[in-house]
This record gives structure tokens, C-alpha cells and sequence, in this order.
């Protein structure tokens, strides 16, 4: 008798990857090779995870996978979709989705429409539950043993988690060519601890109110103890709620750049030092690149003068997130004209739709790397840098800009021979302005409650997602001012503040930490203070004070 036809059907290299992964942590890497060797698949064939594969691939890798791990691994394994070696391929689902509901929602999207043999359909979603059926064209058979259901069943609970939330709980039933799951979270709280804490808080209130009645404060003071554990219980659940926002922004920040990343790989058309650019910069050499671009020095045609110039990647000429920061950071740039900040000469878009930024070509290095290679600096090394920032920070801020994301990384130190005869060694200048808030402009890049900037000089209203004006800055500046001393970012408690009590302590990074004056002190102790309005209001107020520490003679570490 005639078998019917059915089409293969395809997967991308993520489900397999994740599989390797997950065998080579468990078993080693000799165990991997040998199921890579029965798939005739070899480690470069997996680099790029986004890249396709037939459908009974993975359902053969399933198979060898639990020969070689275990029945019942898959569940684990399926934890390693989230990994960075395979969190590239999640991006398609990530892009657009605010949360799980609408990611799982976009499955049909999240597969290639060549070669596809499945159709989901979304039956129902809201926080906490989706329920979505697919339908499959492929051969039957390769359902019949439930491998690929189960993993179906493994990868929709992964989902959640790159929201912040606890890994769901996933069901399914089978009829015929389709199969429905249903899937659900705990939407109320995005980590189990403060998924737990309104109960915990409920007898925080009792049993704190008992013991202050029972000390004799009355009912009034059994009240208001009661009311005080309890608040301090709901302040650690909205501690961990935040912390757990944060990391699912982090991860699906990793999934976009990893997507980008693989996607210029497989877009690139060679190299392109020598072309032009824009009718009048021709490309030199290639100087670095991010996640979304790419930076080239060049030469402007009409005047030989050098410039730099960011290309946004192939890959994300289209994207309207990079697209935007990309023309956020040369209106920013153009409003913020300062010595200390770096010039932009032009921008645009090219004929293809791809976005470029050209700036003033800066050698040397950036304020980071001074420090990781020579270590923590002196007061007095620190002042001439911190003078220079603040006095940009006063020209930016005045232009109506709030940068965001201050930081050494972020500084660079010009060392070359482009200064002017005459001056000092170094110049520094302020790069990065693609997160900045533009006062008048329409912010199309955040989302409200979402915070932008980096971990560790963010201050505590950016970290929560909320408005920020420039006394954020100044705290981020605060936090560059201490890691330029010490090493290291200042360490926080959970008020986020920086503790007074670690200035004298030796950060372990490259060397003892020097000993500030009092007045110094001071001026970290008020640039970092948790309340915006308890800083300095303004960056004129700082450079003040700068001034006052420059000119005491008495910045240098005192001993004993």
C-alpha cells in the first residue's frame, strides 16, 4: 500500500542547541558529540541558532537525548532555551510582546514560513493563562509517541520566565492533527518569594501587633507595629518585583542584541572599507561595534578631514527601537554642543533605509579602561575629569537633555594629536547619548515603567522606571566620581544608597582604596544620596563644589 506524502516540516537549530547544552553539563561533552555524530550534525552547525533544521531532526534528538539523559529530562533541558548559547531565537516572539500572554500569542509568527507544517491558534489570553491550539500538516507519526508535545509542553512553560516571572504550569490534550495546551502563571507577583509575601505580611500584622500589645503599647501601638511589619514585608516584595523586572528586561535586551548579532552575520556582504558613504565619506577602516552598530573611521571627501561614522547593521536598518536611538543620539548630540561632549557633523539614511551618525574622530581611550588598566585613581588624578564632566552636564542639561546613562564607559580621554598645542594631555569627552531624554520630544523608545540605563549608576527613581530629570545624572556622576576612587561602583543597600561606612574600605580590585578628606566625603555623600532632593539641584551647584575641593589643597589621601 501506497504512504501518503506529508510535508517535513522545520525547527530552528534553538531546540537542538538547547538539548546539546543541557547533555554536555549533564554527561559532558563526549556525550554531546556522540549525539551530534547520529544527527551528521557537528558544533558549527549549531552556532546560529535562529538557522533552520527538519522537523524529524529534533524529534530524532529528543529521541537520543533521553537515551542518553534520562526519561523525564526534558523538562531541564528545556531550561536551557533561555540560555545565552540559545536566546537568540526568541526574539521574533520577544519583539512587540509586553507580556507572557501576548508572546505566547505571537507562536505562529515565531516560526519561518517556509517549510512550516504547523498553525497555532490563540483560544484565550489574559494575565496568568493562555490556551492556544496547533495544528500540524507534518507526518503523524512523528507525534505518535508524544516527544514532540512534551517539548512543545517544556518550551511554552520557558516563556513566563523571560518576563520575570516563575516558570508556568503547562497542560495539553490531543485530538487528532491538533493539540491544545493551556498554560499558567503566577501573574500576580513575578517571583515566587513575592508571589508569597501578602500572606507573609498578613501575619507579619498579627504577629507583631500581639507582641506590642503584649508589651503593654496598647491597641493603638499593636496597630501600628502590626502596620509597620506588614509595610516593611510589602517593601521586599516590591524589592524583589523590581529586581525581577529588571532581569526579564535584561534577558529579552540579550535576545534582541543576540538576534541582531546573528542576523548581520548572515547579512554581511563583505567587507566595506573603501566604499562611500552618503556621497561624501569614504570608509577607512573599521573601529569597533555594538549590538546594533557598526563604527568606521573615514574621510570627508571634500576636505580629507577624518571623521567616525556609525552604521547601524544590516540587520536593524529597519529596526524602529535602533533607528530611533540612533537619530535620539544626533538630535541630542546636536542640542548639547560642549567642548567635553562629542561633536556630530551629519546624519541621515542611506538609500537602502540604513541610518548613520557622523562624529568627530576621537583617539585614545575610554575612562573604564583607564581604570582597569591602572587602577583606581587619586583625588587629584579624579578633579580634572570631574570638572570637565560637570561643566558638560551643565550645557546638556540646559539644552533640554537628560543623558541617562553616565558612566566611565561612556567618558572618553582624548590622547592624541588632534588637541590643540598647549593644552592638557587629555580632553575629555562625553559619548552615548542614544537613551537620553529629549524634553519636547516624543519618547517612542521607553515604556513607562521600563528603566533604561545601566545597573550600578542608575539612580533609585531610574531603576524603578520613573520620570527622570538631571539630578539623575548627577547620580550616575556621583557613582563615576566613586568608581574612578575606588574601582568599582558604589555598593548599595537596599535603600539603594551607597554605605558611608564601605568609603574606607579596600574595594579588592586593584588596590587599597585611598582615604578621603571630609569634604570629599561630603560631596559623595550628597551626589549619591537616595532622594533626588537631597542633591545637588543642579549640575552648576556640583561643579561648585568641584571647584571648592580643586582649590582647598586638600583632596589627597589623608593616612591613618
Amino acid at each position: 500500500m501506497h504512504r501518503p506524502s506529508y510535508p517535513g516540516g522545520q525547527i530552528t537549530a534553538q531546540k537542538i542547541k538547547a538539548l546539546t547544552v543541557a547533555l554536555t553539563l549533564s554527561h559532558g561533552k563526549a556525550a554531546t558529540h556522540k549525539l551530534l555524530r547520529e544527527l551528521h550534525l557537528t558544533d558549527d552547525d549549531l552556532t546560529d541558532e535562529t538557522r533552520l533544521f527538519p522537523l524529524p531532526s529534533l524529534h530524532k534528538a529528543i529521541v537520543l537525548y533521553e537515551k542518553l539523559a534520562g526519561e523525564g529530562s526534558l523538562s531541564t533541558a528545556a531550561e536551557k532555551l533561555v540560555s545565552i548559547e540559545c536566546i537568540g531565537a526568541w526574539a521574533r516572539l520577544l519583539r512587540g510582546s509586553q507580556g507572557p500572554e501576548e508572546a505566547l500569542s505571537h507562536q505562529d509568527g515565531s516560526e519561518s514560513e517556509y517549510g512550516r507544517t504547523t498553525r497555532w491558534e490563540t483560544v484565550k489570553a489574559e494575565p496568568g493563562t493562555w490556551v492556544g491550539t496547533v495544528h500540524y500538516a507534518h507526518d503523524p507519526q512523528l507525534e505518535k509517541d508524544g516527544r514532540l508535545r512534551r517539548f512543545r509542553e517544556a518550551e511554552l512553560s520557558i516563556v513566563p520566565t523571560l518576563f520575570g516571572f516563575p516558570r508556568a504550569a503547562v497542560t495539553s490534550v490531543e485530538a487528532g492533527i491538533s493539540q491544545t495546551f493551556t498554560v499558567t502563571w503566577a501573574a500576580a507577583a513575578p517571583a515566587s518569594v513575592a508571589a508569597a509575601m501578602p500572606v507573609a505580611g498578613a501575619a507579619a500584622f498579627f504577629a507583631t501587633g500581639y507582641f506590642a500589645h503584649s508589651l503593654g503599647a496598647g491597641i493603638v501601638g499593636a496597630l501600628v507595629g502590626g502596620a509597620l511589619g506588614y509595610a516593611g514585608l510589602r517593601a521586599m516584595q516590591n524589592k524583589v518585583k523590581l529586581e525581577s523586572e529588571q532581569d526579564a528586561q535584561a534577558m529579552r535586551v540579550r535576545a534582541l542584541e543576540r538576534s541582531l548579532q546573528l542576523r548581520e552575520l548572515r547579512d554581511d556582504q563583505g567587507p566595506l572599507e573603501g566604499s562611500v558613504v552618503a556621497g561624501q565619506y569614504r570608509l577607512v577602516s573599521r573601529m569597533g561595534s555594538g549590538a546594533s552598530g557598526v563604527i568606521f573611521e573615514a574621510t570627508r571627501i571634500g576636505d580629507d578631514m577624518p571623521v567616525a561614522i556609525k552604521l547601524l547593521r544590516a540587520a536593524a536598518a529597519h529596526d524602529v527601537t535602533a533607528s530611533d536611538r540612533l537619530r535620539r543620539e544626533a538630535e541630542a548630540l546636536g542640542l548639547a554642543w560642549h567642548p567635553n561632549v562629542v561633536e556630530v557633523y551629519d546624519h541621515g539614511h542611506l538609500a537602502d533605509g540604513t541610518s548613520y551618525l557622523v562624529m568627530e574622530l576621537l583617539r585614545g581611550d575610554s575612562l573604564a579602561a583607564r581604570i582597569h588598566d591602572r587602577g583606581p585613581l587619586t583625588p587629584d588624578q579624579v578633579l580634572p575629569f570631574a570638572l570637565d564632566i560637570a561643566d558638560a552636564l551643565i550645557a546638556i542639561h540646559a539644552a533640554g537633555v537628560v543623558h541617562r546613562d553616565i558612566k566611565p564607559s561612556n567618558v572618553f580621554l582624548v590622547t592624541d594629536d588632534l588637541l590643540t598645542p598647549g593644552a592638557p594631555a587629555e580632553k575629555v569627552k562625553i559619548l552615548d547619548f542614544g537613551i537620553a531624554r529629549v524634553e519636547w520630544e516624543e519618547m517612542r523608545i521607553t515604556g513607562t515603567g521600563i528603566p533604561l540605563g545601566t545597573p550600578g549608576y542608575m539612580s533609585p527613581e531610574q531603576e524603578q522606571g520613573g520620570l527622570v530629570d538631571g539630578r539623575s545624572d548627577l547620580y550616575a556622576f556621583g557613582a563615576l566620581v566613586y568608581e574612578c576612587l575606588y574601582g568599582e561602583p558604589p555598593p548599595k543597600d537596599e535603600s539603594r544608597r551607597y554605605r558611608v561606612t564601605d568609603i574606607d574600605r579596600d574595594s579588592g580590585v586593584q588596590r587599597a582604596a585611598p582615604q578621603l578628606t571630609p569634604l570629599f566625603r561630603a560631596f559623595l555623600d550628597r551626589a549619591l544620596a537616595k532622594d533626588p532632593n537631597e542633591r545637588y539641584q543642579d549640575a552648576r551647584a556640583m561643579l561648585t563644589q568641584l571647584r571648592v575641593l580643586a582649590g582647598s589643597g586638600t583632596t589627597e589621601a589623608t593616612v591613618g
